[in-house]
């Protein structure tokens, strides 16, 4: 391979950070409900769960200011948005409990490959449709973005 080629890193980072937010909720719902990442055909979606499912997905990340160095080594926030999907509001299942038991069971949660605990960004309303509450609570990490590239001498 030419040295001015990047290798392919089979390993996505944000893709373990997500797999440990679903480890984390999954381990304090146990069978209470369905914890699963945001469906790539979401209009297809189907609850299948009795009380409910939180949908977890990577939203988008922010890079500090770039340090005048050899290496682009940068700051990077990570937005990632839990779904809360309810058949009820109110009750102990109810989508509003359960965007407080979300922001309780990740704040200060630290995930894999990141250098800060995770920090609830805002919670709001997303729909009411065909009998469910859909309520979403976005949270946010930090990591350094270390460049893959090697460098060479000039």
């Amino acid at each position: 391979m030419s040295q001015d080629k990047i290798a392919f890193n089979k390993t996505s980072l944000t893709k373990q950070v997500l797999d440990s937010i679903v480890e984390q909720l999954s381990y304090h719902v146990g069978e209470q409900l369905a914890v699963e990442f945001y469906p790539e055909q979401p209009t297809n979606y189907r609850l299948n769960h009795a009380n409910g499912a939180l949908l977890v997905n990577y939203g988008k990340s922010d890079y500090g200011r770039r340090e005048d160095v050899r290496a682009v080594i940068k700051e990077r926030t990570s937005v990632f948005t839990i779904t809360v999907i309810s058949r009820n509001l109110h009750d102990k299942y109810g989508a509003v409990p359960l965007v407080d038991w979300v922001i309780a069971m990740l704040s200060g949660f630290t995930a894999s490959h990141c250098d800060k605990p995770f920090a609830p960004i805002d919670d709001y309303f997303v729909q009411h449709q065909s009998g469910l509450w859909f309520y979403a609570v976005d949270i946010s990490t930090q990591a350094v973005h270390v460049q893959t590239k090697q460098i060479h001498e000039i």
